[in-house]
This record gives C-alpha cells, structure tokens and sequence, in this order.
C-alpha cells in the first residue's frame, strides 16, 4: 500500500485514517456474501438529495434495479472531541437522502472508536440504526499485531511515528485480517440486520403510517418541523394555520 513508501508528517493522524479505512473495509467485506446471495449490490456511493446536496456514503446496499435500499456509515473517531460534528453529518446526510430516496428503508452506522452517550442518542433520534466497536477493543486488535494504539491525545511523544512505522510494515495479509477482527464482534448482528431488510418483502405488507413529520415555512421565513402520530393529528394541527383572505384577487381562479 501506497504508506508503506512515504514518512508522513503527522503519523497520529496517517494511522487513525488507515485503521478508519481497514474499519471500512471489513463492514463491507462481512456484508458482501449476504448482499450478493440475494442479488443485490454493496459498494460506496455518492448519493444526491432533492435540493441537489451531494453526500459520499461508505457503503450503500442496491438492489436488482439498482436502487439504494440500506445506506451504512463505519465511522472511526480517536477523540470525542469529533463526536458532534460527525454526528451531525450523519444525521443531516442519512434524514436527507431518505426523503430523496423513499426506497432507502434502513440507516447504519457501525460506530468504531470512542463514541459519546449524546451523540449515539442523536443519531438514534434520526432512525439510525447503531452497532459500535469500542476503542479498547480496537486498541487490543491492532496491540496483537506489535500496533501501540493507545497513547494520551497530547504528550504522545514518539509512539504515534513508531506505531505508525511498525503499521506501515505490516503486509496485505495483516490487514486483511485486521480488517475482519475489527468488526468480528458486531459481525453476525450487523448481517441479520442487513438480512431482515433485504429478505422482507415490503409490497405485500400492508402500509401502515406510524408517525407524520410536517415541515413548514411560514410568509415571515421561519422554518417549523412537527411530529405527530397520526395522519388526523397532523391535519387538526395544520386546519389552525388556516386564515381567511379579505382579498382573493391575486389568487388564481381554481384556488378561489
């Protein structure tokens, strides 16, 4: 690989982003047997929403006609100061293209690293659906292989370059099973979870409305999102925003 022949300048940084990609790596690996029995596809995507907002997803399930059915995001973070914003883009991204792309059924994100409370609550708050691979369980993996991990986020000193060297010299074999042993604990929930979505036949179950979102901007550009259970809920709400018009002479002659 191409970090074999190169010496970074931030090593700590050059050994997160490779680890994040082996993490990547074996979610899509562990999924591909099941993906590809049922005829479906698995690779990273760049999806489009309505607005025209472009978002790089790690991996998205297709199915025969090639329409996304399950968007997945394996997301490494060493320090939790990252949490928030990439939750967020999670959220924003995932919420986005779901309303774009109404055959997307399932949101995953496989969570590798150290992972706070809140930000695991506010992508569940979003339909997210998490699995999550502790850092210690990250740090004894790559420990295995003589890959120090676990060093303090300032005063690291020298073991980020030494850990990065010793990284660099692994082979292609190494990694390979790096990458499995990464995800080796989530594996089988991770797959039944992919296989209940993609083994469901959504066209002979009935069609039942479990919770109406409305987003609404009013004539002075505010922007209000509301929830409700119901479809009648949803339509009692809205009946109060109705005002009368004294004057319908702009109006068009069908909305008179």
């Amino acid at each position: 690989m191409a970090e074999t022949s190169r010496r970074v300048s931030n090593p700590s940084s050059a050994l997160g982003e490779a680890v994040g990609k082996l993490f990547e790596r074996g979610v899509i690996d562990c999924l591909q047997n099941e993906v590809a029995a049922r005829g479906h596809t698995i690779r990273p995507s760049r999806l489009t929403n309505g607005t025209g907002n472009t978002y790089q997803i790690d991996a998205v399930v297709y199915d025969r006609d090639d329409k996304p059915i399950i968007i997945i995001e394996p997301k490494y973070i060493r320090y939790k100061k990252h949490n928030r914003d990439k939750a967020s883009w999670l959220c924003t991204a995932h919420y986005n293209l779901r309303k774009t792309h109404p055959t997307i059924r399932k949101s995953i994100a496989v969570l590798g690293g150290r992972w706070s409370e809140p930000s695991k609550a506010l992508m569940s708050s979003f339909g997210v659906q998490l699995f999550e691979v502790s850092f210690d369980s990250i740090v004894d993996i790559l420990y295995g292989y003589d890959v120090a991990f676990d060093w303090p986020e300032s005063g690291a000193g020298d073991w980020p370059r030494e850990a990065w060297n010793t990284f660099t010299r692994l082979n292609e074999s190494d990694r390979i099973r790096i990458s499995k042993e990464l995800v080796s604990d989530i594996q089988d929930e991770l797959i039944n979870a992919v296989a209940y979505v993609l083994d469901t036949d959504i066209s002979t179950l009935p069609r039942r409305i479990s919770s109406v979102e409305v987003l609404m901007k009013t004539e002075q550009d505010e922007i209000v999102l509301k929830t409700f259970g119901s479809v009648a809920a949803a339509i009692q709400d809205l009946t109060g925003y109705i005002t009368d018009r004294a004057d319908i002479g702009d109006l068009p002659d069908s909305a008179r």
